[in-house]
């Protein structure tokens, strides 16, 4: 049955994956329509799917965001009687973000077509895209450290990275480093940058880090918020560590990017889980003498990392 549902939140992914399977299917040099459901009934879409092409023999019918917005009682049996009985000339593709099937009969319905999964692990979208090419190990990591919270932004830079060296077909880490632009939203990476400058007792590279900070124009009390919680996802991280478990499932279980589990676990070596018990009970001791005035917020992380010992 030629009949599938793509779900991923990349649309630079979801596109990459109907041109695989148009190619897979021999659907190449069909008929290609497109219907964003968000304004296009899936009646009008099955209607098109029922319908006999002139033009070609076999056409390829994409349907954009399926969502469960689409799903009125009439919708959901046109959809469910076509799945029954598809044209075998025609390959029907739907895409989503999310759906939810918690009820019963749209979950039989997106039963009915083939789920087609889609890697987001970025280390293995980036090699995908450099697989032709000679990549020294730090280029991998230097793209995940930049863009690994924008999916759709990894990609198209990736994309780029390898176009610059579309002759020489190698790419250096130096050559990577003058040619990405490092992302001004890069809030959560110095704030795990600080965390490590404190636990080496480098204060003056923990102050410049802090002015890095300061602009973004975030007030002090939340950059203090921002190490808060960048403390308390150490501590977490290195609990589970200690229960051998991974840093994806990691992830999964603190709802947390992967990469940033990944990076967090760096910073484990440097810290006992004592030390931290203790550094987050002085954080919630600052924060309540924040909160009682008997400290001034905009001094607070400059008197921490002042008094490192």
């Amino acid at each position: 049955m030629n009949s599938y549902l793509i779900k991923n939140s990349s649309i630079s992914l979801i596109n990459k994956k109907i041109e695989d399977l148009i190619k897979e299917l021999n659907f190449k040099g069909s008929s290609i329509t497109t219907y964003d459901l968000e304004e296009d009934s899936i009646n009008l879409l099955i209607e098109d799917a029922d319908t006999i092409s002139f033009l070609t023999p076999r056409k390829v019918i994409i349907g954009k965001n399926l969502s469960n917005n689409n799903f009125s009682d009439i919708s959901i049996k046109t959809l469910s009687k076509y799945l029954d009985n598809p044209n075998n000339d025609v390959l029907l593709i739907f895409t989503t973000t999310n759906i939810d099937t918690r009820k019963k009969i749209v979950k039989e319905v997106i039963n009915k077509l083939t789920l087609v999964n889609i890697s987001s692990d970025t280390k293995e979208i980036i090699k995908d895209i450099l697989k032709d090419y000679d990549v020294e190990y730090r280029v991998i990591n230097l793209l995940e450290e930049y863009y690994s919270d924008d999916l759709e932004r990894l990609i198209n830079e990736t994309k780029k990275l390898a176009l610059s060296f579309i002759n020489t077909k190698k790419i250096t880490y130096k050559d990577t480093l003058n040619l990405l632009v490092k992302p001004l939203n890069n809030k959560d990476n110095l704030a795990f940058d600080l965390v490590r400058e404190i636990a080496l007792k480098d204060k003056k590279k923990a102050l410049n880090i802090y002015n890095e900070l300061l602009n973004y124009n975030i007030e002090s009390y939340a950059l203090f918020g921002l190490l808060e919680s960048q403390y308390r996802l150490l501590y977490q991280v290195m609990v589970l560590n200690k229960r051998n478990i991974s840093y994806n499932e990691i992830s999964n279980i603190l709802e947390v990017h992967p990469f940033r589990v990944k990076k967090t676990l760096e910073l484990v070596r440097y810290y006992t889980l004592k030390e931290i018990r203790k550094i987050l009970k002085n954080l919630a001791d600052i924060d309540f003498k924040i909160k009682s005035g008997i400290y001034e917020n905009n001094i607070v992380i400059d008197l921490l990392i002042l008094n490192i010992k």
